[in-house]
Order: C-alpha cells, then structure tokens, then sequence
C-alpha cells in the first residue's frame, strides 16, 4: 500500500510538471480557433490539433533532465504549429498569427498586463487633451498617446519628459527614429 501511495505521489509531481506544455497547447489552441475571425478558411478541428499536438510530443528530442525536456517540448510544439498553421495561411495572414502568437503567449505568462493590453487595444480612457502639447518632434496625437503608455507600464516612465529634454531628443530619440534598426537601439 505504502508503495502505490508512493508511485501515485510521483505520477502526480511528473504530471504537475507537464502543466506549462498543456498551457502552452491551450493558448496555441485558442490563437488557432481565433482565426476563423479573420477569414472563414482558417477553420481548424480540436482532432487536428490534437493529433498534430501528440505527434509533437513523440517526435521531439527526448531528455532525461526534466526542465530540458519541459523547454524542448515549449519550443518544439510552438514552432511545429507555427510552421503547420503557416503553410495554411494567406500570406498576408501570417504576420498577423505570428502577432496573435506572440501576444498571447506573453499575456498567459504575464508579461502582457491587461492593462497594457487594453491600452494596445482601445487606447487610453484618460484624456490627457489638459496637457500641454510643447515638443515638436513628434504629432499631438503621439504625444498624447505617449501619457497613455507611461500609465499603462511602470517601464515608460519618464517617457513624455524624454521628449520635453531637447537633449534626449537630439540625440536619442531622432536617431531611434532615424534608424533602420531601431529595435537594436
């Protein structure tokens, strides 16, 4: 008896582990069901999805090391059915799927809060119009936009002020937005 409440108490563990992985499918999952939205072609079963998901699981390269395993089956089982949804997609659809992806894989890792995403989404409910629109690099629609992104995440504070210094602005910010690469700056 002593030995099977053992064995359950291990099965238990290695499934609570594998959670991320079933995470991860019920995201892809829903990205993929979502796609009907965009056009009425993109129509993909739960058995598809399944079988394409389980094929995942066999075919990938094994581990004995557990958090190895967990990160190859993360990265495999994501980039398989990018590559399978692709091969479907109109390829003016495709960058949109890779957004959807992206972002919905950050938002069930909480990277994506709901308010950055509603702000993303909708915009700001504040109308910061009572500021004083003083720069001339950027619109008057930017620039209000601008307060709405400083609320919505504590890492862009100090935005709208960068663009008030004309120093920040000189040198940073015109060659940001003169960059063919601004991603690397």
């Amino acid at each position: 008896m002593l030995d099977a409440e053992i064995t359950a108490k291990r099965i238990n563990e290695t499934r609570e582990s594998y959670r991320g992985i079933a995470r991860r499918g019920s995201v892809l999952y829903f990205v993929i069901a979502d796609l009907a939205l965009i056009d009425p072609m993109y129509q993909y079963s739960l058995e598809f999805f399944a079988r394409l998901f389980n094929r995942r699981l066999d075919k990938s390269k094994k581990s004995n090391n557990l958090d190895e395993r967990i990160k190859i089956l993360l990265e495999d089982i994501t980039e398989s059915f990018y590559l399978n949804i692709c091969r479907g997609l109109f390829e003016k659809d495709k960058l949109i799927y890779s957004f959807l992806n992206s972002a919905s894989i950050s938002k069930r890792a909480g990277e994506i809060s709901p308010a950055e995403w509603n702000c993303y989404l909708r915009g700001s409910l504040n109308d910061y119009s009572k500021e004083k629109y003083d720069v001339t690099c950027i619109q008057e629609n930017t620039f209000y936009k601008l307060f709405a992104l400083q609320d919505c995440n504590p890492n862009f504070e100090g935005l709208v002020a960068s663009f008030r210094n004309s120093q920040d602005v000189a040198t940073c910010w015109r060659k940001w937005a003169a960059s063919d690469e601004p991603h690397k700056i």
